[in-house]
């Protein structure tokens, strides 16, 4: 018999998940995008000028009560499983790797701020479907249906609903087929000969992932305002206007880099140039209050 008092990795990761809510809601009780990212929210531009840890914070904050008490009340149900039959150091390894796969998966292919243990979630249900194959004999082929029910229901879920991230949901549950055939069960060892297959091409996928989702994000307009930005708080003039002016040819319809180009043409002393600049923002957004009081303050 296993004593349940055994199995509490589920529990520490819950914790510290509403430990860090708890202190995001202390901070900003609106759990506003910039508290988000301020906390290490996943921000496709951030991440690719190098601040990789955001594909693993990202797993650990969440936008609100509900996401949390759901994300939470579904890794208190099937984590305690996969401790039994991974042990504590790969069930940890297990979580963290389908954490960061469904981390890159979201990275890839969308561009939205992204925070939430879903892509972990989901990479347990990864880790049940990789049992099932391995151990058919354990299963009802009944408890199996519903497993890949539950899987497709979420997954049509996160189709209908636009803030929800499927793609890191999908990458989740790939990421945790993989690396619970890379590790083995309690009993096996890791560095068998049948792990290596599947222990190359976890490392193989997140490299590659990383590399594709920062190269694809370089090509955004997103990424070319953000870099511009933090050039202009290093005070590189030059720099951020040639992000800013890369940006405008992806996408001339982004007020901000006309806002921030007028700003450095008025600082050069380009006054007819900032004067077309603010007022480009404005025909693109015309509530655009601080570009309207740069207008102003020239005429």
């Amino acid at each position: 018999m296993y004593n349940k008092k055994n199995f509490y990795i589920s529990n520490i990761i819950i914790g510290i998940n509403v430990i860090i809510f708890l202190i995001m809601f202390l901070y900003d009780s609106s759990l506003s995008v910039h508290t988000l990212l301020e906390f290490g929210a996943k921000y496709n531009p951030m991440i690719a000028a190098g601040q990789y840890y955001r594909l693993i914070t990202a797993m650990f904050l969440h936008s609100g009560i509900a996401h949390l008490a759901l994300n939470m009340y579904a890794l208190n149900i099937l984590g305690k499983n996969i401790e039994l039959v991974f042990g504590k150091v790969k069930y940890v390894i297990i979580y963290l790797t389908a954490g960061l796969f469904g981390s890159l998966g979201s990275f890839i292919f969308t561009k939205a701020i992204s925070v939430g243990a879903s892509g972990a979630i989901f990479g347990l249900f990864g880790v049940y479907i990789y049992l099932y194959i391995k151990n058919p004999d354990i299963f009802h082929v009944k408890q199996f249906t519903n497993l890949l029910t539950l899987i497709g229901i979420n997954l049509v879920f996160g189709l209908v609903v636009p803030s929800i991230d499927n793609w890191a949901h999908i990458w989740g549950l790939i990421g945790g087929f993989i690396i619970s055939w890379a590790l083995g069960s309690r009993r096996e060892k890791p560095l068998s000969k049948d792990k290596i297959v599947a222990q190359v091409l976890t490392v193989i996928l997140i490299i590659s992932s990383l590399l594709a989702g920062i190269e694809m994000t370089k090509n955004t307009w997103q990424y070319n305002l953000f870099k511009g930005i933090e050039h202009l708080k290093r005070n590189e003039i030059l720099e951020a206007q040639h992000q800013f002016n890369i940006g405008i040819s992806r996408n001339k319809n982004v007020e901000d880099f006309y806002f921030y180009l007028g700003h450095i043409y008025y600082v050069q002393g380009d006054l007819e140039q900032a004067k077309l600049n603010f007022k480009k923002a404005l025909e693109i957004n015309p509530n655009f209050t601080e570009a309207k009081e740069m207008l102003d303050k020239l005429s």
